[in-house]
């Protein structure tokens, strides 16, 4: 859409800028200037209008069409790699040339002599632009945009327009983002997330004006903007305001009047909630108190919920996790997003999604809601209708409906028109997560569990991603992280202690924990014990709960009476994995019903299917089934005899 108006303000004419004749006003543009033009020094991309880059020279444009393609697609996945296959897919479709890998690398390496070599990274397969802090103008953008915001929601009036003036400069013209490069699928979605993130930027700098007293000063500048685009009701809304602020309520109620006939003509629709409560306001004579927020927002959301728990202390690893977790972020107009992150106990689900929460939420200026759902553990799940109270307390809403179907609805209502995270921890199942989904586009909910959900998966188009134990280097940095010099000093012994924790991350920080508190003991001297007792030495010292074996009691109470007793079965000495027809040997029954039950243990992630049709278990979970199978009787050892053997 074409934001002449947005783009006069960025050339110098903002209304904070004409207060009291043009001699005042020159000076405040000077200072306004100066702000937004802070930072600029670091800048080195541009992609808010045609695509740019400083040089030696000053601000190029790359000439050759297809690199300057190339560059944009690496820009909109800064710190990300993009494949050669993916970038061939954008520059040829589906009929690249054979020489396509070659034709990249070559676009590539011409792209390095203007940008230099340390910008443009070869990864595996495929390339990374690497930017700094404060070097890509739409970056700066959206931080700009939420800093003002943030002003403007602890009542900073002046400091919140000025940031959001100072955003808003950063755009070149009123064209879109990359206005010089042909509309192709990959750079559509961030073009128009960057484009309505500069409408509503406009739009909450003119509401903050409004606050401020200056209905006089933006009146006329609203008037363009609403003609520009006619179907953004909050603009004939704010309009509307500056009118009867002037004094000018026949005009305002005629601006009502052209808003319902331009809406009626393109869409067929009356105009919505919020503009007719404008023209009640208008013919009762109010002040048409209509703020910064957004549309459609009451008083009680200006402060969006922050409810990510805090972060683990000494988070290490999962970078390949974080990368992926980063790669389902949606733009703002796209649809909702349900991840699923699951794997068995302890590995360490809660601590990476409250990372990659915090790490992210800034993308989320609505606000960040969280719930654990005690899907495991002693007390019982939490109903859907108790977590949809919580959050509807948490968004506002003055009443919470006994229904859950009810609740939900109002909830979807509430976060209708906000970029929200929603992270629901420890779901027991599918059902008790449906009610709690947002609907509203750029939301993300992530969702932890021990259970696979594969409901989710099927029927919600969820995104699933599994969570295994760490890798040997990532236990190592995990425990030297916890343990410091002591790690240090005996990695010997560190690695021999992250091979019986099974690497699993909850094993480690209990052992680290008791070393802590065990100033003395060696780690050699403590693993030596854990040998000897892998699950009581992993019992934290004064809250048993903390340990591994609590962990792995909550999976197991979650099972059938059936896979249990696979379960237990499962911890006989023998062969790593097993089939099914090896695990109906194992319990007397058939076929078909130990494959049900192995599918049942794999969904909660108490057993993994190594290769097709084999299963076999983690070496702790091993032990502990082992010691859940120790008093179950002869019978069990004449099948697992019969099966294994003596040995």
């Amino acid at each position: 859409m074409d934001e002449s108006g947005a783009g006069s303000r960025r050339m110098g004419h903002s209304p904070l800028s004409r207060r009291a004749g043009s001699g005042s006003a020159t000076l405040d543009l000077t200072a306004r200037r100066a702000a937004a033009t802070g930072g600029c020094d670091e800048m080195r991309f541009r992609m808010l209008g045609p695509l740019l880059v400083r040089s030696g020279a000053g601000w190029t444009r790359i000439a050759a069409g297809r690199q300057r393609l190339v560059l944009a697609v690496l820009l909109i996945h800064a710190g990300r790699t993009v494949s050669t296959e993916q970038l061939a897919d954008v520059l040829w479709g589906a009929r690249p040339p054979r020489t396509a890998a070659n034709t990249v690398a070559a676009y590539v390496m011409r792209l390095r002599r203007v940008l230099g070599g340390d910008a443009l990274l070869t990864r595996g397969s495929g390339y990374e632009l690497a930017a700094g802090e404060g070097e890509i103008d739409a970056d700066v953008f959206e931080r700009s945009l939420a800093c003002g915001r943030r002003e403007l929601r602890r009542g900073r009036l002046e400091a919140g327009a000025a940031r959001l003036a100072q955003a808003l400069r950063l755009w070149q013209g009123s064209g879109p983002a990359l206005a010089d490069l042909p509309e192709t699928p990959v750079l559509a979605a961030r073009v128009a997330h960057l484009e309505q993130l500069r409408l509503g930027a406009v739009e909450d700098e003119m509401g903050a004006l409004l606050d401020l007293g200056q209905h006089g000063e933006v009146v006329e500048e609203l008037r363009r903007l609403a003609e520009e685009s006619p179907l953004r009701e909050r603009r004939w809304e704010l309009l509307m305001a500056a009118l009867a602020r002037c004094g000018r309520r026949a005009e305002a109620l005629e601006t009502y009047q052209r808003a319902r006939r331009v809406l009626r003509a393109e869409l067929g629709v009356e105009p919505g909630a919020r503009l007719c409560a404008a023209q009640r306001r208008v013919l009762a004579g109010d002040r048409m108190e209509v703020g910064w927020r957004p549309a459609g927002r009451p008083e009680t959301e200006r402060r969006p919920p922050a409810q990510l728990p805090a972060g683990v202390a000494g988070f290490t690893g999962r970078a390949g996790q974080l990368a992926r977790l980063d790669a389902l972020l949606p733009a703002a107009n796209a649809p909702a997003v349900v991840a699923t992150l699951t794997g068995p106990a302890g590995v360490g689900k809660t601590a990476l999604a409250a990372c990659w929460g915090h790490r992210v939420r800034d993308r989320f200026p609505g606000g960040q809601l969280y719930v654990h759902l005690h899907g495991h553990g002693e007390r019982p799940p939490m109903p859907p209708a108790e977590a949809l109270a919580g959050f509807l307390r948490a968004l506002g809403a003055s009443r919470v409906p006994a229904d859950v179907g009810e609740a939900s609805a109002l909830y979807r209502s509430l976060l209708d028109g906000r970029r929200v995270l929603v992270l629901l921890d420890d779901a027991r199942d599918a059902a008790q997560v449906r009610p709690l989904l947002p609907g509203s586009h750029g939301c993300v909910a992530l969702v932890t569990s021990r259970d696979r959900l594969t409901g989710l998966v099927a029927r919600d188009g969820a995104r699933p991603m599994a969570l295994g134990v760490m890798s040997d280097r990532e236990a190592r940095d995990l425990l030297t992280g916890l343990l410091a010099d002591r790690a240090a000093a005996d990695p010997e012994a560190a690695m021999e202690l992250a091979r019986l924790c099974g690497n699993l991350p909850m094993a480690l920080r209990a052992a680290a924990a008791n070393l802590t508190s065990r100033p003395h003991e060696g780690i050699a001297a403590y693993a030596a014990a854990l040998a000897a007792d892998r699950l009581g030495g992993l019992e934290v010292d004064g809250d048993p709960h903390s340990g591994v074996r609590g962990a792995f009691d909550a999976s197991y109470a979650t099972l059938g009476q059936g896979a249990r007793l696979l379960f237990r079965q499962l911890g006989a000495p023998g062969p790593a994995d097993v089939t099914a027809a090896e695990a109906a040997t194992l319990i007397g029954g058939d076929v078909a019903a130990a494959a049900r039950l192995l599918r049942e243990l794999a969904a909660a992630h108490l057993v993994e299917e190594h290769a097709t049709g084999r299963y076999g278990m983690p070496d702790l979970l091993r032990v502990y089934a082992a010691e859940k199978a120790s008093g179950t009787g002869p019978a069990r050892s004449r099948r697992a005899t019969s099966l294994y053997g003596a040995g």
